[in-house]
């Protein structure tokens, strides 16, 4: 059994809508919610070349060629053949588990979005997933029931790095879950 069931994902795309637009950066961290442990030597971060048939949104363009034009510059030095960088997404979910291991807990902000994107992705592909939907955790909606509080507020955590950088956001998302449970054991 795997210390490391949780996973937490994060995406950059050229857009919202999950079927069209495409993932031009994955990035995933197994931690530990229990225990509030990180498993931070082996860490997933590849960028993606636009898959075929999909397409770029006008209104995402321009945000990347913003003010995040750097993020973006850095994302487009890295990119390879979307088929190579989710089979290697997928061996690196999968690596050390066995059929009979505990199902890994796909994390996102929001799930809704990321995991959309992740499935529809596999699906192109013809790889298995190894995400089950019913496993899945959104982070702002764990946090809410942390506090009892569906209206909760932000939960201000310091950013290290940039931001829309997929590793980066991923840290942060763990980060912020971990301040939060921290919170909770405090008020209780």
């Amino acid at each position: 059994m795997s210390k490391y069931l949780d996973v937490m994902v994060d995406i950059e795309t050229t857009g919202t809508h999950p079927e069209h637009n495409g993932i031009i950066q994955i990035a995933a961290v197994r931690f530990n919610a229990v225990e509030m442990t990180v498993d931070a030597g082996d860490m997933f971060d590849r960028c993606l070349m636009v898959a075929p048939n999909r397409f770029w949104e006008e209104s995402t363009r321009a945000f990347w060629q913003g003010k995040n034009l750097k993020v973006y510059q850095q994302i487009v030095s890295r990119m390879e053949d979307p088929a190579v960088v989710l089979k290697a997404f997928q061996d690196w979910a999968n690596k050390g588990r066995a059929p009979s291991d505990e199902p890994l807990r796909f994390w996102g902000k929001p799930t809704s979005f990321d995991y959309s994107f992740i499935q529809s992705y596999f699906r192109q592909f013809a790889l298995h997933l190894p995400f089950h939907y019913r496993y899945g955790r959104d982070m702002n909606s764990y946090i809410a029931g942390l506090r009892g509080d569906p209206d909760h507020p932000e939960i201000n955590v310091p950013f290290s790095g940039d931001v829309h950088n997929a590793l980066h956001d991923v840290l942060h998302q763990i980060k912020t879950i971990f301040v939060a449970k921290e919170e909770t054991k405090c008020s209780a």
